[in-house]
């Protein structure tokens, strides 16, 4: 063999151990995403607590710098943590190759009976079985690397560099 001609040794079948190992692999993913949806939620409660403080501070008619920085980045945090925790609602054709029938979003834009005859497809041999879990635990992990943790650090950094931000400006403000 020269590395270019197809290998037709057949294939060792998958230990009844690797079911285990996708399933726990599934769990620590969905226990992250719902750490991540927590820390969101945290933080959505601290910055409208701190925005509302602003929003009697303004009221009382004492409006300074300081307060209207805490404010903007309150604001801007929560809207990065509500981000995070929202799923796009865009309904669009994914194509086969990236289709996972176990997401809701992906098949919600397809027939009750297109799902049913294209997941009993998927499960008829152990490896399709497989490459369904598989596709569903990458896809997972996706959304929860390049959206919920992404708008969840941007938003921590964001309440906490306002803080700070705020802090500094309160002390030019009252020492100037």
């Amino acid at each position: 063999m020269n590395g270019n001609e197809p290998d037709d040794t057949p294939k060792a079948p998958l230990s009844l151990n690797s079911v285990h190992l996708i399933r726990t692999a599934q769990l620590n993913t969905l226990s992250l995403s719902q750490m991540a949806d927590g820390k969101a939620n945290i933080l959505i409660g601290a910055t409208f607590v701190v925005f509302s403080l602003v929003i009697t501070q303004a009221l009382s008619g004492n409006v300074n710098w300081s307060v209207i920085c805490l404010a903007v980045t309150a604001f801007a945090s929560a809207m990065c943590a509500v981000l995070a925790i929202t799923p796009p609602m865009r309904a669009k054709v994914v194509p086969k190759d990236q289709f996972n029938p176990l997401f809701f979003g992906h098949f919600s834009t397809i027939s009750e009976e297109q799902w049913i005859a294209g997941l009993f497809d998927g499960i008829r041999s152990d490896e399709a079985l497989y490459r369904i879990m598989l596709r569903d635990l990458y896809q997972n992990g996706q959304v929860l690397h390049h959206r919920k943790y992404r708008y969840l650090a941007l938003a921590y950094r964001l309440f906490l560099g306002g803080l700070g931000l705020t802090l500094a400006v309160f002390l030019i403000e009252n020492l100037i």
